[in-house]
């Protein structure tokens, strides 16, 4: 689709992922992960699981670098401290987008950081 534009409107706006559980390890990027809806938030503003190695069929969206992988080859993290471009990764679709993850039962410790999630779609 040369006009996904004029189909769909423009890219995916920010969401936001408030995790409220994730595995003790979150950061390595040697690993791929994926956020796993509680089934609550409104609009633009879920709650999440965040998952690390986890099976495809436990997750609505995978954390991706800005190149489409959720493991990188270069030992570079998919989580970044400002907000990436999202649409390289899967252009002509809107199956990426950019989102802030945020971590409300940390107390404030660390500050919110940026991915692109990657939508799971299918059985």
């Amino acid at each position: 689709m040369d006009d996904i534009e004029a189909l769909c409107g423009g890219p995916a706006p920010l969401q936001v992922v408030h995790v409220i559980s994730e595995p003790a390890t979150v950061g390595d990027p040697g690993s791929a992960y994926c956020v796993a809806w509680t089934g609550s938030g409104s609009g633009d503003e879920k709650n999440a699981v965040l998952l690390m190695n986890a099976p495809g069929y436990q997750c609505a969206a995978s954390l991706v670098g800005t190149d489409g992988l959720g493991v990188r080859s270069d030992g570079q993290s998919v989580f970044y401290d400002s907000l990436p471009y999202c649409v390289p990764a899967y252009p002509n679709t809107r199956v990426t987008y950019p989102a802030v993850l945020d971590f409300p039962n940390d107390g404030g410790a660390r500050p919110p950081v940026y991915v692109c999630l990657l939508t799971h779609t299918g059985a």
